[in-house]
């Protein structure tokens, strides 16, 4: 049911694959492990899934980098009955956004759009939640909402329920569109740069990747694009992205046609 799972997890190169028998990640394309950390060991979409198809692994997981996507695992998803316990009930509901089927079968897992203050999480009771540096193995197994959406006020309640924390602190830049400075010309002199906001370490992926549609749909080349997101990384991300997450945005977006 891999074809159920929503269309811009797929488009991302942030596959992983795994055996029944255990949870440890490996890479798409050769039998080796992978790591949640290191771009450089996933894969796409149709190369998990392939592996998959040829009896190479047993499933595919997706990888969480700090791309504005966060996660949420529902162990305890069940009551003694069959039924949806309620802290599933209640975490599904105020999310409304793309939620599967465990592997386990017994558990659910959402995917929405927002930022928590730390990477990740475990309740120790039964919830946890992420948004870098983890994986989550995908079923496909949709038993409501298909679409991934935005929603920072579920996951604040989230936070501020299941985790005891209040609010989590979104920065300004975190906002999807991230938009330059165009200076007015000062006598003759006029500025063809624009000046780039600073981007805060929870912002940096989804800024450079909205900065990064918009220069493509006005005409960037991807060897332009990639210069001009090498500059905006190195001079506006407190601490700039490691330069292969540049090149992947850039990969990534170069692929669409201009709109």
């Amino acid at each position: 049911m891999f074809e159920l799972i929503p269309g811009e997890l797929k488009s991302d190169k942030s596959w992983v694959c795994v055996f029944n028998s255990n949870k440890c990640p490996m890479q798409t394309t050769r039998p080796k492990s992978a790591s949640a950390s290191n771009p450089e060991t996933w894969g796409t979409f149709d190369e998990a899934v392939g592996s998959v198809d040829l009896g190479a692994y047993d499933g595919i997981g997706y990888v969480f980098h700090d791309n504005g996507l966060v996660g949420i695992d529902i162990d305890i998803g069940f009551n003694e009955d069959g039924f949806p316990s309620d802290t599933a009930i209640d975490i599904i509901n105020h999310c409304q956004s793309y939620t599967e089927l465990s592997r386990s079968g017994r558990g659910f897992h959402i995917i929405l759009k927002g930022r928590i203050p730390f990477k990740g999480r475990n309740n120790n009771a039964g919830i946890e939640i992420y948004s870098d540096a983890r994986y989550f193995i995908m079923t496909g197994k949709r038993v409501m909402y298909s679409d991934v959406i935005e929603n920072q006020e579920a996951i604040d309640y989230i936070l501020a329920n299941y985790f005891k924390i209040a609010k989590s602190p979104v920065p300004a830049t975190t906002d999807r569109i991230y938009n330059p400075v165009y200076k007015k010309p000062e006598g003759n002199t006029i500025f063809i740069r624009p000046e780039y906001p600073p981007v805060s370490e929870g912002g940096r992926h989804i800024n450079l990747v909205s900065l990064a549609g918009q220069l493509h749909s006005q005409g960037y080349g991807k060897t332009e694009l990639y210069k001009e997101l090498l500059h905006v990384n190195k001079t506006a991300c407190k601490p700039p992205l490691p330069v292969k997450e540049i090149r992947q945005i850039t990969e990534s977006i170069c692929r669409y046609e201009r709109g």
